[in-house]
């Protein structure tokens, strides 16, 4: 132990903790598989439509613009495509009440294994 410091700095609840172990893991601002997703679409109209200034000049809106907003809701959410598709299966509304002869509801998982 270093003289110059005293038992409350070596207090366990401030243990420093690198960013690198709690920050998520981005491509360009945004997760991983939207930055795959942006860049395959890209290359799919470049090699389908061929290389010319209209394809180009497409290209480079498409991605100016989508990776734009995506990294703009990446940075509210670093998970929101995850949310996203995990909301897509809940129903927009449900009953206040369930009937007397109605079975318990089914229980799925909160999180994917």
């Amino acid at each position: 132990m270093r003289p110059d410091r005293t038992d409350a700095a070596l207090d366990a609840d401030r243990v420093p903790i690198h960013q690198s172990l709690i920050r998520p893991i981005l491509f360009a601002g945004v997760e991983p598989p939207v930055a795959i997703i942006e860049g395959a679409i890209v290359l799919a109209l470049l090699v389908v439509v061929g290389i010319h200034v209209a394809t180009l000049g497409l290209a480079a809106l498409y991605l100016t613009a989508v990776h734009a907003a995506m990294a703009a809701a990446t940075r509210g959410d670093p998970q929101i495509s995850a949310v996203y598709l995990r909301s897509l299966g809940a129903r927009d509304q449900y009953p206040p009440h369930a009937r007397l002869s109605a079975g318990p509801a089914p229980v799925r998982p909160s999180r994917p294994d």
